[in-house]
């Protein structure tokens, strides 16, 4: 440590300066300025202190020797060089270098040699002369890898010093005539056990005697006392509580700087250390768990004066003993000039609906002085980022929500910006008006007869049903009158009498409001017969052509050959005699027309369902298979294989006006990355009861754990969807238009072994769920309530049935069986307004019939034996089965060289259509008789 002295002359020389008066002048007050300003100690030179004034030039020389005097005499200190981390104090008229008794607050963290953490580096230096140790800076900062909380990041003012510099003070106010302290070596000499010793060997008590000591320990006792009753705490008192706070966030701060989530911003800091504080999680903080946090991490060590406790009996506001985010954010925000924001606890939850259709504004209730920015959040992702037109954060911090469909239902949350804890949850309903649909439309009946009338309800919330006549509720108290079965999905009118005529209304209202469907009844003695107003038939594609029956008498209405020619073409349905059609998958467009692909031939063909032929031939790439048809788009888009296996890359067509009568074409969607023959599969949501507008479907790339996002209208690729977290790869997805669910069937890359199933959310793609353990299929009723998994394992087949609900899928029941399931497919319900499941058999003549409400089975047998599965083509199932649809009372199942017609509420056989080469493909069709 080098030491510096000034002598006499060279101040005399200083003084003869040009304006040395004025200089000496400054040098005091800028000395009596730096003390006072710290708080440390008051200056040795009175503030009226002054030099005296001369005229005459030839008193220059007294002058200066007299000003020397002067600053010498009143303020040794000027004269007197300490080094790093040592200050110099005036005790009994002598400067004394002392350990630096505070350093200021500045937050540039250092390592130590020794090993510690030090805030700045002067607190390195005064380590140094506490310890009389030499230390110098680490600049590898390895301390911070194995700095824990607890560590002992700062070193505290040595309780010793401070009782040295009190006994100075008390020393120069009590008496002139003590002995003088020695100088800074009594401050910075070790014995050999450790101890601080005087360098002349004597004791480091600056030379009292006993006498003196009683009286310096009274008075220091005194001081305590009043301290004490100043600050209410005898031991934390508002500085050490501060020191506190500081040690704590900078013990902090090197813990999770190096960790990957690490954004070095203040709130972060803060905002960790409330987690690592908050043991239950609870966002509480209660005496409790500080404790055991002190307790566990040696957090005592932080501060000799304060412990955590301190946190709740300073900064309780509500006086609940317990801290919120917002106490404790407040806690700090002076010493680290946070952001506070709050968030009044009765509006942490906030319940909104809409109806779809609507458009609505959501505010978030966050607030802060000044406002802070707001974050808006699904599902963890930033809405502000989704490129969404429905969904648009306006610099208000409002969110704007237009044109809201059933996918937009879920929560939504919001903070400030810098501020993650405080977060408010906006939990949106959507609701939709009432669908209700009757039949029979009309029916006549004679007196003593019974009419049954059958209501269909969609809508979300589900509606209350009930049964009108003529705008008045039924007296059910008529016993054996009126019958109503399930949940108002039948009305049975027994022992039917004249005054029985009227209009019978099925009725449902919820939230979005009411709706009604009304059916008539005519009584009289000779009933008019009555025509029904539709008719179900159904469209069978086989290997020699297409033909069209009516189920009810399984009655044939026409065919097509394979051999007939196309209208307005030279060519053939499917080729010269003896060449087998080719199906790949066929779709009802509009219940307008039928399209179906022919892989082999490179085409899509268009049937009419009125003239049933062939109205139009589309070209495509090579070897098209799937069709999807997007209703409120009027789209179908075509999956190209261009290979006869289901193997390589494929290529997206669109058929756009698919409904409109007019030859079509086909165009290409955007390329991605400028390809259009990177797809693996397509992925299109289906046309379900809800009547939801679903805006976007999804491509995968061969062995690839993603997706991309497809906008459908623009015909373009927005976004990918990282799946690798899951080891997912994609091999089906079905969409929920209810809570906007996407169920994904995974399975791992090359190797294809399943990896359960995935829950993503529509609306943001963000990953809601996995069930690593949940095998099979997925499928998702016409209402979006309910998902049956076909999962077909070694141990066996097994239906496992979920419920959809807002958070995800709740597990039902699951039902094992030792039939083979081949196909399935959701038929309405008699007991309720949803569906049940009936399933076809691969390698039997059955069908199994599971209820979704109670879990109930029961089989059908006699259907006959199903077509070979070696002989299916194009990723089709060996045995179909389709059901008619709402009020449609059939289903159809394909056997090897027949048609099997099922009763879908006696759970019988109807009839069997034979006659027909290996019937692959079944498509109904609604036909207006009036």
């Amino acid at each position: 440590m080098l030491l510096v002295k000034q002598t006499a002359p060279q101040i005399k020389s200083f003084l003869k300066s040009e304006k040395a008066q004025e200089s000496a002048k400054n040098l005091l007050w800028r000395s009596r300025h730096h003390r006072v300003g710290n708080g440390i100690i008051s200056p040795t030179v009175s503030a009226s202190s002054s030099l005296p004034e001369s005229d005459n030039a030839d008193e220059e020389d007294f002058y200066s020797d007299y000003n020397a005097d002067i600053l010498t005499k009143h303020n040794p200190c000027l004269v007197k060089y300490c080094g790093n981390g040592e200050e110099c104090v005036v005790i009994k008229g002598k400067a004394v270098c002392i350990c630096q008794r505070q350093c200021p607050k500045i937050r540039k963290v250092i390592c130590g040699s020794d090993g510690k953490l030090y805030s700045n580096h002067c607190e390195l230096h005064r380590a140094a002369c506490l310890t009389a140790k030499p230390l110098f800076i680490d600049h590898s900062f390895s301390c911070s890898a194995n700095l824990v909380p607890g560590s002992e990041a700062v070193v505290e003012f040595d309780s010793s010093q401070l009782d040295k510099y009190n006994e100075t003070e008390w020393r120069q106010n009590s008496s002139s005539d003590s002995e003088p302290l020695r100088s800074e070596s009594a401050f910075t000499k070790l014995d050999k056990k450790g101890n601080r010793s005087r360098a002349d060997g004597g004791s480091n008590d600056g030379g009292r005697n006993e006498e003196e000591d009683d009286v310096f320990r009274n008075e220091m006792d005194k001081r305590s006392d009043a301290n004490y009753e100043e600050n209410g705490d005898e031991q934390c008192t508002a500085q050490e509580y501060e020191i506190m706070k500081d040690n704590l966030l900078l013990v902090n701060q090197v813990k999770y700087m190096h960790q990957e989530t690490w954004t070095g911003g203040k709130e972060y800091i803060v905002s960790a250390l409330f987690k690592f504080l908050d043991i239950d999680d609870n966002g509480l903080l209660t005496s409790e768990e500080l404790v055991k946090v002190a307790k566990r991490e040696n957090l005592q060590r932080i501060t000799e004066k304060c412990n955590l406790e301190n946190l709740i009996t300073k900064e309780d506001i509500d006086k609940d003993n317990r801290l919120g985010t917002n106490e404790f954010y407040a806690a700090f925000s002076k010493l680290y000039s946070l952001s506070v924001v709050s968030l009044d606890k009765a509006l942490e939850v906030n319940h909104l609906s809409a109806r779809v259709g609507d458009n609505v504004e959501i505010k978030c209730d966050v607030t802060g002085t000044p406002p802070p920015p707001i974050v808006w959040r699904r599902n963890a992702a930033d809405l502000a980022l989704l490129g969404e037109d429905e969904v648009r954060v306006f610099s208000d911090g409002a969110l704007y929500l237009t044109r809201i469909q059933l996918v937009h239902a879920g929560n939504y949350t919001c903070h400030a910006q810098r501020n993650t804890d405080v977060i408010q949850t906006h939990v949106l309903t959507v609701h939709t008006i009432p669908e209700v649909k009757v039949t029979p439309r009309i029916q006549s009946r004679r007196p003593g007869e019974e009419a049954s009338m059958f209501c269909h309800v969609i809508g979300e919330p589900f509606p209350k049903v009930e049964w009108l006549k003529n705008d008045e509720p039924f007296r059910l108290d008529l016993i054996r009158k009126y019958d109503i079965v399930g949940n108002g999905t039948e009305l049975k009118v027994h022992n039917i009498e004249y005054a029985d005529t009227g209009a019978y209304m099925c009725q449902a209202a919820n939230i979005g409001g009411l709706t009604r469907d009304i059916s008539s009844l005519i009584v009289q003695e000779d009933p008019t017969p009555t025509a029904p107003t539709e008719e179900r038939r159904f469209f069978a594609f086989h290997d020699w052509g297409v033909a069209v029956y009516e189920p009810t008498a399984c009655r044939l209405y026409h065919q097509i050959q394979s051999t007939d020619i196309i209208p307005g073409t030279q060519e053939y349905v499917c080729g010269n005699k003896g060449v087998n059609c080719s199906w790949g998958q066929a779709i009802n467009v509009a219940n307008r027309y039928i399209y179906v692909s022919q892989p082999l031939k490179d085409r899509v063909l268009v049937i009419s369902k009125i003239q049933m032929v062939v109205v139009d031939v589309v070209i495509t790439d090579n070897n098209p298979v799937a069709l999807h048809y997007v209703p409120h788009l009027d789209q179908v888009w075509v999956l190209n294989w261009r290979s006869t296996r289901d193997q390589g890359v494929k290529t997206i067509q669109v058929i756009r006006d698919a409904s409109q009568k007019r030859k079509h074409h086909t165009v290409h969607p955007e390329p991605i990355d400028g390809h259009f023959d990177l797809v693996k599969d397509l992925f299109m949501p289906p046309i379900q009861d809800m009547n939801q507008m679903f805006k976007y479907g999804y491509v995968s790339h061969k062995n690839q754990r993603g997706l991309y996002k497809l906008d459908l209208a623009n015909m373009r690729y927005i976004r990918s969807i990282d799946l690798a977290p899951y080891n997912c790869v994609p091999h089906s997805i079905q969409f929920s238009a209810l809570y906007g669910f996407v169920i994904l069937e995974c399975e791992e890359p090359v190797t294809g072994r399943p990896t359960g199933q995935v829950l993503l959310d529509y609306l943001t793609d963000t990953v809601i769920m996995q069930k690593p353990n949940l095998f099979g299929r997925p499928f998702v009723s016409p209402n979006s309530r309910m998902v049956v998994t076909l999962d077909r394992s070694r141990e066996g087949v097994g239906l496992i049935v979920q419920q959809v609900t807002e958070v995800g899928l709740k597990f039902v029941f699951d039902v094992k069986t030792t039939l083979n399931i081949s196909d399935i497919t959701f038929y309405p319900s008699r007991t309720t307004h949803g569906y049940d499941v009936y399933a076809s058999a691969a390698n039997k003549e059955d069908i199994l019939f599971l209820n979704l409400e109670n879990g109930k089975v029961e089989m059908i047998t006699g259907v006959g034996k199903a077509m070979n599965p070696s002989l299916t083509q194009w990723g089709n199932s060996n045995r179909p089965i389709v059901a008619s649809g709402i009020f449609g009372h059939f289903l159809v199942t394909p056997a090897d060289e027949a048609l099997f017609v099922v009763n879908g509420e006696t759970r019988t056989v109807n009839c069997e259509i034979g006659g027909l080469m290996h019937p692959r493909i079944v498509v109904w069709v609604t036909m207006q008789l009036q």
